[in-house]
């Protein structure tokens, strides 16, 4: 009787090691190809979009049990002092589908000697010695509708989230291509190319965009600089960057309603909401041309909060 139970058990921890063996091997396999897999779609998509030289990552890291693919350590620049370093890009969909995407990223500890040129001189007006943060960008196109969500949280700068929906016009346009144009021509110094290249085909249905100061504004207009000027030196200066800005005329009741709202928050930084809602929507190209004009605030019916 014993040797009976003996045997048994024998035989179930045998297939139980078996299995276990299997499952190791399994996830091993999932891993490999999963990572593989990942690899060939990104680089396929870095090649389409003509942003190789500017993306260096060291490898890519493929979770078996989330189905997660992450490239690992990515540089976005010159490969010796990049514009920003990434602990991990983790891409949240897994086969990767176009046109969503569902990103997660960690901005990595960056001293202010390790960046370009232009990110260093953004960190010194800052404030900042130190670059860290992380965040999240998801878009969802449905028929010709595209949503997205993007969220930055850097430290000691502030937390700054935007959500916006568009049409897209032109049932041509690829989203991926989209996406990379508008990374490229930002890398490249040239936003105003988005403009040309887009203006007819894609038009804005809302936007809204919301910052909550952790440091910067206190960095950029201290409460004892802020206190030397009148309120109405105040009132008068917002103004005309309202009008140089292109939101509204400098004489306008806009420009005072805006001028109320900022000057509110500077007085007292904790979070600033600007939204665009249009009545119906409206095409890049009107949107540049109201600002031309000096009145976006006015045409895209926009909001400027202090909370």
């Amino acid at each position: 009787m014993n040797l009976n139970i003996t045997t048994k058990l024998a035989k179930a921890l045998t297939a139980l090691i078996l299995l276990s063996c299997l499952a190791i091997f399994a996830l091993y396999l999932v891993q490999r190809y999963g990572a593989q897999y990942a690899e060939h779609k990104i680089q396929e998509q870095l090649e389409l979009s003509g942003l190789t030289p500017f993306v260096h990552y060291e490898s890519i890291h493929f979770d078996p049990f989330t189905l997660t693919p992450s490239l690992e350590n990515v540089r976005f620049g010159a490969d010796s002092a990049p514009w920003l370093r990434f602990a991990r890009i983790s891409l949240n969909q897994y086969p990767i589908k176009y046109p969503d995407l569902d990103v997660d990223f960690w901005i990595q500890r960056s001293p202010i000697d390790s960046v370009s040129h232009d990110v260093k001189r953004w960190m010194r007006a800052a404030g900042v010695e130190t670059l860290l943060g992380k965040g999240s960008f998801s878009s969802k196109a449905e028929g010709e509708n595209v949503s997205t969500q993007f969220k930055l949280d850097i430290k000691d700068v502030g937390k700054i989230s935007l959500s916006s929906n568009i049409n897209l016009l032109d049932q041509t346009i690829n989203m991926p291509e989209l996406r990379s144009d508008i990374i490229a021509s930002f890398a490249l110094g040239q936003p105003e190319a988005i403009l040309i290249m887009y203006g007819e085909a894609i038009e804005l249905g809302s936007l809204e965009v919301i910052y909550t100061e952790f440091g910067l504004i206190n960095h950029l207009f201290p409460p004892s600089a802020i206190v030397q000027e009148s309120k109405q030196t105040q009132l008068d200066l917002l103004a005309f960057k309202s009008q140089a800005l292109g939101l509204a005329s400098a004489d306008s009741k806009e420009a005072k309603q805006i001028a109320d709202a900022i000057r509110a928050f500077l007085n007292k930084p904790e979070t600033l909401t600007l939204s665009l809602s249009p009545s119906s929507p409206i095409s890049v190209k009107e949107l540049a041309l109201s600002t031309s004009e000096e009145r976006l605030y006015q045409d895209s019916n926009m909001k400027i909060t202090n909370n």
